[in-house]
This record gives C-alpha cells, structure tokens and sequence, in this order.
C-alpha cells in the first residue's frame, strides 16, 4: 500500500467514531489501556488529560474499524526511542499485521494516520496569525523565508515521525523542496502532503514514497479537509 488514511478529529465532540451500522462506540475508560489512563492521570490540567484521552480512544477506534478488531483488545508497544533507547517511540500495535499508525494532537484537534506496509507520520497544529512564529525562524526553516514557519514546522514534524527520529533530529537540519503532485521531500526521508482544514487546521502526512493519502474529517459540521 502506497497510500494513507488520515483522520482529524475534535476531540471536544463526543463522536460515536464506532464502525459502519454501529450506534456508537464504548467511552475512553473502557477502550483505553492502564498505561493510556495513567498517564492521562498525570495530567495537571482536567482538559488536557480529557483531551489525551479523547485522542488515544480515537486512534483506537479508527484503527478498529480499518482491522475489525475490538478498541479495547488493540495493545500498543513503542519503539525505542533513537535518543535514549528508552520505550517511549512511535506507537506499534501489537501484533502489528504490518499496520502502522501516528497519533498528533494540538489543542482540541487531534489527526490519526494509518498506513499498512510502510512508515507513516502525521502532524497537526492549530493556525497562529502570519508571523506569529517567526522568531522560530532559524531553528525550523533557515532555507525558505518565503514558506510560512507554522507550516514548514507542520510538514518537518510529520516527516521526522515517519522515520522515527522525531524532534531527537533538528529541524533546521532538513531541506525541504518540492516533490511530485505537488508534495515536499528532503529527497531521501520521504514525501510530505500538506491540508489545511476550513477550520484554520493545519496538517501534514508524510512517509516514504507515499503517494497518496486519503482524507477524512469524522467531526460533525466541519467541512471536509481540502488542499
């Protein structure tokens, strides 16, 4: 497989997010694992901690209807982080039956990217009015004053998770440039899509030869993710 799905969700709606002829889908405390309601409970802020749960139920939801299995039987393990070898990488499911997934969250969206048979990263932020960042210039896009910083931080993010390397690379290290149908690629990690939702969402998916990538906004009332 080639392509990818990507979701965006809101993640303060209550979506059923259950498969097809569902009436709607179990609550975080009943899908989401030990680990996920305890670091959930680590949280200082109840919105956050709401949030984090709302996210990883949504990744296990989606994920279920793509393999059929039940939300709550998904298990998780974690690559080992390239910085400290420590078990806190990407996310693998387990078994993985060649599925892999990302996870990103800002604020109240969260986007859920999954793609079988090759690595997959995905990158959401909020919008930030234009310059808003600007000062973070030199250490996310030294090579492009003409791209916006938000945006090119969006797309470095994206296609660092794919590889795995996450924020342990800097992102002043890669060079982006323009790829087929309109992507960006450093030439060697992989291809980057952009989509920027009507909501101000801006979101990027990226992954080694990835040519397509099909998207979907589950949140009721929220126009349809477009280029």
């Amino acid at each position: 497989m080639t392509g990818a799905r990507v979701w965006l969700v809101d993640l303060d709606l209550d979506l059923g997010l259950g498969r097809e002829g569902d009436a709607g889908a179990p609550p975080a405390s009943e899908v989401c694992d030990a680990y996920e309601r305890a670091r959930a409970a680590a949280f200082v802020d109840a919105t956050d901690a709401r949030r984090y749960l709302a996210s990883h139920r949504a990744l296990r939801l989606l994920l279920s209807s793509v393999t059929g299995r039940e939300a709550g039987s998904i298990e998780f393990g974690r690559e080992a982080c390239r910085s400290c070898g420590g078990p806190h990488g990407r996310p693998v499911p387990v078994p993985s039956d060649d599925l892999h997934v990302s996870l990103s969250r800002s604020g109240r969206w969260a986007a859920v990217a999954v793609r079988a048979g090759a690595p997959v990263g995905v990158d959401v932020e909020g919008a930030r009015p234009a310059g808003a960042l600007e000062h973070l210039r030199p250490d996310v896009s030294p090579e492009d004053v003409d791209v916006d910083v938000l945006r090119a931080w969006v797309r470095k993010e994206a296609l660092l998770k794919s590889t795995g390397e996450g924020l342990t690379t800097a992102m002043s290290a890669l060079r982006l440039g323009p790829g087929p149908g309109g992507t960006t690629t450093d030439g060697r990690r992989g291809l980057v899509h952009d989509r920027r939702s009507m909501t101000g969402v801006l979101l990027a998916v990226a992954g080694p030869a990835l040519d397509a990538v099909e998207f979907t906004d589950v949140t009721p009332g929220v126009p349809t993710v477009r280029p």
